[in-house]
């Protein structure tokens, strides 16, 4: 926090705050459709990259404009784009109204992830799936991410132990490392944290997430095999001046959110923390073991934007800490028997710090941004008696120049460099500390000719381990009419594996862990296609999207828990493993009615083949589906929404069958979600305080796998094993909270 004070009081000094606000106006405007407000319009400027929503009344508020003349966009899905040039005046405030007609076509969101700059949705060569924030709370309440994530059609988290709850998440079945997770566009999520680092990002500091399923190695390295998932976070210019959020769940899990954004002169800045615990010890399903393992957690985030004289972003700094205790066990184990061989428990100290910046030199009218970051993970973990210590750092730099060539054709180049350490006390670093230098290249050229969009990349990277790493990619795009939309990607990828960091089943349990030979880097190739289709119901259209994929693994590393139940081994799989299938979404936005629902379901096939044998791939299902609506009562304030989850059978390892009489395969299931919302003031009321309180009921009909442990009564013994995890552990939940929002 002393840095985030720092960098707050030069940028204080730096803006010339008194002067700049005098020169400062703002916009506020009502949208309206056939008499009625239009909920969740877009209201932007464009040129400054500012803009606001419009609440339940229809109003929306910009602040901090410069005085002078602008193009002020109002947009909404169901209704035709309204552009209005408006004059703002130093000190005063500029109203004005909009009428809206209805159209088919879908409301244009802005991203980033595909092509590392920022385009429409509908442009971007490469598809692009956007989930607001508060879509991903609709049904259930969190302040984790992993614990919302899986609303999003195709990606599903994996539940990797039973007792301390390590999960991952999956893009289309394939495997939780192979999801390169980007904070702003950075990837500094490090292997270590894909165990725990993701816990502690809170939805409170999410503007969007950003999904890609399909290699991205092209433009982000190594671990982007599977996809990727990009949290933007929250821009300081649209939040409200101070605002809380308090929740309490049925089973004695607390959570307190408070985030702060000061704006002075050319300065907007974002503060938030976050405290949870849940201390509560309840085992419904009989084995002696805690069902949800205990938490105590601090989170704190800063972010802060720096504009320069025509308001335009020059400088982003980011910085986010994280620490947290967890504890699972028997009923007796406490933080004071860490280690024990009498009382078995697992107990994991975290704590995790990032910084983040991006930098756009004046005079390069924004073409050259210069990023880094830095990170480093710490923990301090027992797992019965096995003591696991480790620390990582992950340094990042980055320039990339964005430059269009002609009318047709854009052109991006860069070059990144990122510094690995990683220390444990495990035989893999035996040899002291791994250092690695990753040191890389890019350039990407997009043409647009007629209906058609093609985008060719090239990524090479050098690894002191394998030399240097090719990652081509190419991707088409062919819109015959501004309802239809073909694309089609294809691309390479790389990963290099640290079998600790991101297998937990090499920590837990009882097993011994044996390497049969010297692991090298998994490769894939992969190809995707998707067709979206807007279909017309007079003002109320629906999307409808079919999306195919195809990957192909080699040197794929998976652990075998068959061979021999006292061990797990690793080695390269003699063969390949591939990952194909395909997925049908519909979405729909009743602009008559307050209704809005999405629903999808994905097929997939991932396999090995090894000598000639395949069998699937154990934890992966044979499909996912996600389904959600929200309902809203204007009259009394009133939102509904509701979130259901679909699982189908996956494979489990064989020996928990044999030994233990366990189902080799899971069955098929279900989890619904129902959150309702009343608002009662409206923080753009002439008062500027909005509140708000909710309730939420998860796993509506209380559906448990049972117990997910192997083996429980001896948990020290050779059989003991945590991970026979596929699907969900704790029943139904209920949840109150309230929101209060000052602008």
């Amino acid at each position: 926090m002393k840095i985030i004070a720092v960098i707050f009081a030069l940028f204080l000094c730096f803006s010339g705050n008194v002067q700049a606000q005098e020169r400062l106006g703002k916009i506020s405007g009502t949208v309206f459709s056939e008499s009625e407000p239009v909920i969740g319009a877009n209201a932007g400027i464009i040129s400054l990259n500012k803009g606001a929503p419009t609440d339940e009344s229809g109003t929306f508020i910009i602040e901090h404009i410069p005085a002078g003349s602008y193009e002020l966009q109002i947009s909404a899905v169901g209704f035709k784009k309204v552009v209005k040039k408006v004059t703002v005046k130093a000190g005063e405030t500029t109203y004005l109204e909009f009428t809206l007609k209805g159209s088919v076509l879908e409301l244009d969101q802005i991203v980033v992830t595909g092509t590392m700059r920022q385009t429409y949705v509908k442009e971007s060569p490469v598809k692009v799936q956007v989930v607001k924030s508060e879509q991903l709370q609709q049904g259930r309440t969190s302040s984790n991410i992993m614990d919302l994530i899986s609303s999003v059609n195709g990606l599903s988290t994996q539940l990797n132990c039973g007792v301390c709850g390590t999960n991952a998440i999956r893009i289309n079945g394939v495997e939780g490392p192979n999801t390169a997770v980007l904070i702003d566009g950075m990837p500094i999520m490090g292997a270590l944290a894909s165990v725990y680092g993701l816990n502690g990002i809170s939805p409170s500091i999410i503007d969007q997430v950003e999904v890609i399923k399909g290699p991205q190695s092209t433009l982000y390295g190594t671990q982007a095999l599977g996809g990727v998932v990009n949290i933007i976070t929250k821009n300081p210019a649209l939040t409200p001046t101070l605002s809380a959020d308090v929740y309490a769940k049925s089973t004695e899990e607390g959570s307190i959110n408070i985030a702060y954004s000061p704006k002075f002169g050319r300065f907007e800045g974002f503060v938030s923390g976050n405290i949870l615990r849940l201390e509560n010890y309840f085992d419904e399903n009989g084995d002696n073991f805690n069902d949800l393992v205990k938490q105590s957690r601090v989170s704190l985030f800063g972010k802060g934007t720096l504009m320069g004289k025509n308001l335009e972003p020059r400088l982003n700094v980011a910085t986010k800490f994280y620490s947290e205790n967890r504890t699972g066990g028997l009923r007796q184990f406490s933080d004071n028997l860490r280690g024990s061989d009498q009382i078995y428990g697992e107990s994991i100290y975290t704590n995790r710090f990032e910084f983040l910046t991006e930098y756009r030199p004046a005079g390069f009218n924004q073409k050259l941004r210069i990023n880094s970051a830095i990170t480093y993970h710490d923990q301090d973990s027992y797992y019965g008696t096995d003591w696991y210590d480790a620390q990582q750092g992950v340094a990042f730099g980055q320039a990339t120049w964005d430059q269009p060539i002609g009318e047709n054709f854009q052109l991006l180049a860069g070059t990144s460099i990122r510094y690995e350490t990683y220390n444990d006390n495990t035989p893999a670093t035996s040899d002291g500390t791994d250092r690695r230098w990753i040191p890389g290249i890019f350039s990407q050229g997009e043409l647009k000719t007629g209906d058609f969009t093609f985008l060719g990349g090239l990524r090479v990277d050098h690894h002191s381990e394998h030399g240097y790493v090719t990652a081509p990619r190419l991707s088409a795009k062919f819109s015959p009419s501004d309802i239809t939309t073909f694309r089609v990607s294809a691309g390479t990828g790389f990963r290099v594996v640290n079998v600790f960091t991101e297998d937990h089943a090499a920590l837990t349990g009882s097993r011994d862990v044996v390497f049969n030979e010297d692991l090298e880097a998994e490769e894939s190739r992969s190809i995707t296609a998707s067709l979206e289709q807007i279909i017309a119901f007079g003002t109320n259209p629906m999307t409808v999207s079919l999306d195919g994929f195809y990957t192909h693994f080699s040197n794929k590393i998976i652990p075998d828990y068959e061979q021999d139940p006292n061990l797990i081994i690793y080695e390269n799989l003699d063969g390949f493993s591939v990952t194909r299938g395909f997925s049908v979404g519909l979405e729909q936005n009743f602009t008559a009615l307050p209704i809005t629902y999405n629903a999808s379901v994905t097929i997939m096939d991932v396999y090995t083949e090894e000598n000639g044998q395949r069998q699937a791939l154990a934890y992966a299902p044979e499909f996912t589906g996600v389904f959600g609506a929200t309902y809203d009562i204007n009259s009394v304030d009133i939102s509904l929404g509701y979130n259901g989850n679909l699982v189908g059978p996956k494979r489990m390892p064989d020996n928990y069958t044999e030994d233990f009489g366990r189902s080799s395969i899971s069955p098929a299931y279900s989890t619904h979600d129902l959150k309702i919302t009343k608002e009662f003031t409206n923080v753009n009321s002439e008062n500027g305080v909005g509140f708000e309180a909710y309730l939420s009921a998860e796993n509506i009909f209380n559906y448990t796998q049972g117990s997910p442990l192997v083996d429980a009564g001896n948990p020290f013994g050779p059989n003991f094993d945590t991970i026979y995890t596929w699907g969900p552990i704790i029943g139904r939940t209920f949840s109150i909270g309230a929101r209060l929002n000052l602008r």
